[in-house]
């Protein structure tokens, strides 16, 4: 089992997986609405810095799955 160390509660592989599934295609919408329009400057910046939020979280996510 693998800890969550946000709340103190273990996770096993398939409740990890289903996390990184749902993350993963929460990307993909993400990326499927980035590309759908032409964002402002200003606006393109704030989501480009969300997804980095999302992509950070993600890779403390793996960093503690492979511990």
């Amino acid at each position: 089992m693998i800890a969550n160390l946000r709340s103190g509660v273990a996770m096993d592989d398939r409740e990890l997986l289903s996390a990184f599934d749902r993350a993963e295609r929460a990307l993909e919408r993400i990326e499927r609405a980035l590309a759908s329009r032409a964002p402002e400057s200003s606006r393109d910046d704030e989501l480009r810095a969300k997804v980095r939020e999302v992509v950070e979280e993600l890779d403390e996510l793996i960093r503690e799955a492979a511990a």
